[in-house]
């Protein structure tokens, strides 16, 4: 594994699991009339929804806490039964959702603790190799898409110092971005499932004045190849 050359950790169990599954939209009109992400927040779990398939489908996410299905797999089937009484008394909308689907797949989520460095020689490591998060900020696959572009920025021009320069400009530039995304995907699995109280009520009267990509715009709004050009400078 190129990430022992790395760092010599383990991955580590969140306490939570997520069901996924995939609904046609004609199932769910009442979430298909408006098309955006939809998120439902509670103790200790939270479901999450949106359209794909140019609308044809709906993809959910619903995290269940668990102390004991720690499997790593991407292919577990999960138990739709036990999945519906996780989230019995929720919104209707969450249930019917639910429902809806004909099956669903089960996965326990871990991640890994930010390293310090990427590279080490000739060795560096890109996506979730490099940077493994929970999916709290839907911030994984992209986040190895931009490793891709700057990495291939830097090693398209590695300069006279060759390549070992060219990876530490990698490094530079990604580890700050991927650091800070990975760890407010560790802390959203505590934002997300707070008890109903004070601090929830903060949580949901913060999230609905600062509604909209605008707080976002360090995240959505980042330009890998800028990033990778202006490091030259």
């Amino acid at each position: 594994m190129t990430r022992e050359r790395i760092a010599a950790d383990r991955p580590r169990y969140s306490g939570q699991t997520i069901y996924r599954g995939l609904v046609p939209a004609d199932r769910v009109p009442h979430l298909t009339a408006d098309p955006r992400v939809r998120l439902w927040f509670g103790p200790d779990q939270h479901c999450v929804c949106y359209p794909v398939s140019s609308g044809r489908q709906i993809s959910f996410g619903a995290t269940v806490s668990s102390s004991h299905w720690r499997e790593e797999s991407w292919t577990a089937p999960g138990d739709h039964a036990e999945l519906a009484a996780a989230y019995t008394g929720w919104h209707p909308d969450v249930t019917r959702l639910i429902a809806a689907a004909d099956a669903v797949g089960r996965w326990a989520l871990h991640d890994r603790d930010s390293l310090g460095r990427l590279s080490t020689g000739r060795v560096t490591v890109i996506g979730d190799a490099a940077h493994p998060m929970l999916p709290f900020q839907a911030q994984g696959a992209n986040q190895a898409i931009e490793d891709a572009v700057v990495l291939a920025s830097c090693l398209a021009g590695p300069g006279p110092d060759g390549l070992g320069a060219a990876l530490r400009r990698y490094e530079r530039i990604r580890l700050p971005r991927t650091t800070r995304i990975q760890q407010q995907s560790r802390a959203n699995a505590t934002t997300f499932h707070l008890a109903d109280g004070a601090e929830q009520r903060r949580r949901d009267a913060s999230a609905q004045a600062t509604s909209g990509l605008d707080r976002h715009e360090w995240l959505f709004g980042y330009d890998a190849e800028q990033a990778a050009t202006s490091s030259r400078s």
